[in-house]
């Protein structure tokens, strides 16, 4: 994995970047236009070359930094604000959640391999499910096979918690890869593991294993769930547009 490069996009502190270098991924690149952000990001990240504005990088800029595409990874959380339930949900529309698409220009200008995207569950239900919808379509469109799932970090040792939604795409693939990445095992040696409700713990195992359970086709695309997840609305293309399923994490969804 020591041949792998990412570059990190709206990179905050470097959550993402620490997890790949980690991982043995080279993280060549990262952009965060908060100047004190920054500042962490260049004492704890010195190797690598820092950018000021998603907007103003050019797909030249991160080839130069030493990115690879075919070996290369485009990471980020863009921004929740408009897509959390906590704001106005002006959605992908918003000036802040809708930086999406500075993620898909770099995408279509260097076609990498991977793309890693994070954001607040408000996704899959903002604006009816159509955010989410087009932020998938657009993986879509792309070539990127994907998966994504809802994850919590009080599951992974943090004293906190903090539900995400995970995409991930592979490049050219079917979503299978993607779904093998997220097939992640919820709850860590030394900490609690998921239950359906508090002081009762689900056998050990049972809260990470992505369930196949109902097979929705739509919009050429066949998306996976536990029965009983979510729901496909014609003409809500390549995403489920209802999620009532009280435990999203214990699904992987694929297309």
């Amino acid at each position: 994995m020591t041949d792998l490069t990412a570059v990190s996009l709206f990179a905050g502190v470097g959550g993402f970047d620490l997890a790949l270098e980690r991982s043995g991924v080279k993280v060549v690149a990262a952009v965060e236009i908060d100047k004190n952000a920054r500042a962490v990001l260049a004492k704890q990240f010195p190797k690598t070359e820092l950018f000021n504005d998603v907007a103003e990088v050019s797909a030249d800029d991160l080839l130069r930094a030493g990115f690879v595409p075919e070996r290369g990874i485009i990471c980020g959380g863009f921004p929740c604000q408009d897509l959390s339930v906590a704001g106005k949900r002006a959605g992908l529309a918003g000036g802040r959640s809708g930086l999406f698409w500075e993620v898909v220009r770099l995408t279509r200008e260097l076609q990498p391999k991977w793309i890693i995207l994070e954001n607040v569950p408000g996704l899959l239900s903002s604006n009816g499910g159509r955010d989410m919808g087009t932020v998938l379509g657009a993986l879509g469109e792309l070539g990127y096979g994907f998966a994504y799932r809802v994850l919590d970090a009080q599951f992974f040792g943090v004293p906190q918690r903090r539900r995400r939604v995970f995409i991930v795409g592979c490049l050219g693939n079917n979503g299978t890869a993607p779904s093998e990445v997220l097939a992640v095992r919820e709850g860590l040696r030394g900490h609690l593991e998921a239950g359906d409700k508090k002081g009762k713990a689900t056998p050990r195992g049972a809260a990470s294993r992505p369930r196949t359970g109902g097979e929705l086709t739509g919009g050429g695309q066949t998306l996976y769930g536990q029965t009983g997840f979510a729901k496909y609305t014609e003409g809500m293309t390549k995403t489920l547009s209802a999620t009532d399923y009280k435990r999203a994490e214990d699904n992987v969804i694929v297309s």
